[in-house]
């Protein structure tokens, strides 16, 4: 499990500033086009590595959802291709750089709907001129109070469920079959001593946001039958 309060270098009860002004230091440290052509590689790597961190710990949903998972209330999936936590709590690099070009070409104003980086709108100095996706940002400073008027106007994309299980398997462990909003049906892996009312989130199972086609995710609560 990635420790992201050690990956800013804050502690666990740092304010939202002080992890704002952690990842800042950070990511102009470790920003590739300050890196020497030779280290650039390893400077991306290690951007990546503290932006993601910051895509959690920057949110207060998404940071209250990792303190939990910390403690075991929550069960991500398993296996080749599952990511850490950021990237099942939704975190794309390339969705970022892309994001950033599309505040760039309207002028610093994103379509309603499409944003799933809040935390990350004002530190535009940031990411300016940063990789091929980028190309064309004009590196426009975000008002934040524009961003916060379109955040009405932004569609709930996140799903929340509960599944009843019986508590042999609960206690042992197996597969449960699960019904989708639209009908589908998948199965389920519950992890051997999963606690009454425990979630497991799946990425990208959620709803799907007419405006920008992005699907959130699915957040299925434990039961014991």
């Amino acid at each position: 499990m990635k420790e992201y309060y050690a990956i800013l270098g804050v502690a666990e009860n740092a304010s939202h500033d002080e992890i704002k002004a952690a990842y800042r230091k950070l990511a102009f440290k470790y920003h590739p086009d300050k890196c020497p052509e030779g280290k650039k590689k390893e400077c991306e790597e290690k951007f990546k590595e503290i932006t993601a961190a910051y895509y959690v710990l920057g949110d207060e949903k998404r940071k209250k959802e990792y303190d939990d998972y910390r403690k075991g209330a929550y069960a991500f999936r398993s296996g080749p291709g599952s990511g850490d936590f950021a990237s099942q709590a939704g975190f794309d690099f390339e969705d970022l750089m892309k994001h950033f070009h599309d505040l760039g070409a309207h002028g610093g104003r994103q379509q309603r709907g499409s944003n799933r980086y809040f935390s990350f709108d004002d530190l535009g100095d940031i990411f300016e001129g940063l990789g091929s996706a980028q190309k064309g940002y004009s590196g426009a400073y975000v008002d934040r109070e524009s961003l916060e008027e379109d955040a009405v106007h932004r569609y709930e994309t996140d799903v929340n469920a509960d599944l009843s299980i019986p508590k042999n398997i609960a206690l042992s462990g197996g597969e449960v079959k699960f019904r989708l909003q639209d009908s589908r049906t998948i199965m389920l892996k519950i992890y051997p001593n999963t606690k009454n009312g425990q979630k497991l989130r799946l990425k990208g199972l959620g709803a799907r946001c007419p405006c920008c086609d992005h699907k959130g995710d699915l957040t299925v609560t434990m039961r014991f039958a």
